[in-house]
């Protein structure tokens, strides 16, 4: 069959992925507690999911140099769909746990491979990769909106209805991805798998564009946790009503498909760099204000603008981070940045409580804030060295 290009091919099976994503939503939890699943058994499967992602990201990684990106990816989302399809029909707390492992190995493989497939697809050009992650920004967005609206009106009927629906996305991105996607490698054969995984590390282990760029991850952390875990409970005491949640939310996806859509009309005059330089100390102050202001409407406008922030910068640290990593092992060392800064991220989770429960939710936020500013400052260093 014709293959199709990198662009409509990385679109195409990206938007069956987000799809898959966004439709099992906040309905996975509701149907396991539909089956008398206690939340400790929930926060078990998710456990059991991230130690299995942890575990297996960095070799699978390698996997995706050695034998094909396309064929990794594709893989990995069968898996995650087989997963989901297993969760929707079955109530044993065995088989339930069994699939979320299968749903954490399917990440792994996951990890570290469709980005740079795209990459190396189309030969490196930075500006035609940031304006295809930023196309996808305004896309997730789009689809998030819509798939809220399909999974609440099918979950009336059933609600393992989103979550079977979810399942067979993933298998149909599968299938789609190794029908329309040319095959592209790291080493490909031309080195053992051992060898792949060793001289990733030590890619890691020499160049210092990384070591900044892992500092500024790691100071970043505290702000996306604070963000992400809290956002909603800072717009509570601000008094936002429980209810109303649900209207805000749909509200915070499509800003992000603005922000997708800013992050296309800026790569065409500006360099990703330029906008990973703007963006990140942005954040930052954000972070810091919402730990300030006490007015709802205010925090309301600042959480808007916050993830419209994100998906401006997102593009561009997906393009900056792929041209630091060579080519034949590009997603080795993707998946293992991944399994750090998932470390990274189980820390920021755990020392923003802590300082959350000392401080006050808003001194968490303006202490994750400064620290985002301190990121800016070893971004700026990993650019000039790079």
């Amino acid at each position: 069959m014709k293959k199709i290009s990198p662009e409509k091919g990385y679109i195409l099976v990206s938007s069956l992925g987000a799809w898959m994503t966004h439709l099992m939503g906040p309905y996975l939890t509701i149907w396991l507690r539909s089956l008398g699943i206690s939340f400790a058994q929930i926060g078990f499967f998710q456990s059991v999911s991230s130690l299995l992602t942890f575990i297996t990201d960095f070799p699978t990684g390698g996997l995706a140099d050695r034998y094909g990106r396309r064929l990794n990816y594709a893989v990995g989302i069968l898996l995650f769909g087989v997963s989901l399809i297993i969760i929707a029909c079955s109530s044993s707390f065995f088989i339930i746990a069994l699939a979320f492992a299968l749903a954490g190995i399917g990440s792994a493989f996951m990890s570290g491979t469709l980005t740079p497939w795209l990459y190396d697809a189309i030969k490196g050009d930075k500006k035609r990769a940031h304006m295809v992650f930023s196309r996808m920004r305004i896309i997730n967005g789009i689809l998030g909106t819509v798939a809220g609206f399909v999974a609440g009106t099918i979950s009336r009927y059933a609600l393992n209805l989103p979550i079977l629906l979810a399942g067979i996305c993933g298998i149909s991105a599968s299938l789609l991805a190794l029908l329309f996607l040319e095959e592209n490698y790291g080493h490909g054969k031309a080195k053992p798998y051992g060898e792949i995984l060793k001289d990733g590390l030590k890619h890691i282990a020499r160049e210092r564009t990384l070591h900044y760029l892992l500092v500024a991850s790691f100071f970043l952390s505290f702000a996306g946790r604070s963000f992400f875990m809290f956002w909603m409970v800072l717009a509570k005491e601000a008094g936002l009503r429980e209810s109303s949640i649900g209207y805000v939310y749909p509200l915070l996806i499509l800003s992000t498909s603005f922000g997708g859509f800013v992050s296309l009309r800026l790569s065409r005059f500006m360099d990703h760099r330029k906008i990973l330089a703007i963006t990140t100390p942005l954040m930052g102050l954000l972070i810091i204000a919402m730990g300030i202001v006490k007015g709802l409407l205010s925090l309301l406008a600042l959480i808007t603008l916050f993830e419209i922030i994100i998906a401006i910068r997102a593009p561009a640290m997906i393009t900056f981070r792929n041209e630091l990593i060579p080519s034949p092992i590009r997603s080795t060392v993707t998946s293992a940045l991944s399994t750090i800064g998932g470390m990274f991220s189980m820390l920021a989770n755990i020392a923003v409580g802590l300082i959350a429960d000392i401080f006050g939710l808003g001194g968490a936020y303006v202490v994750s804030g400064i620290l985002a500013l301190f990121a800016s400052l070893f971004l700026m260093m990993a650019i000039k060295h790079s």
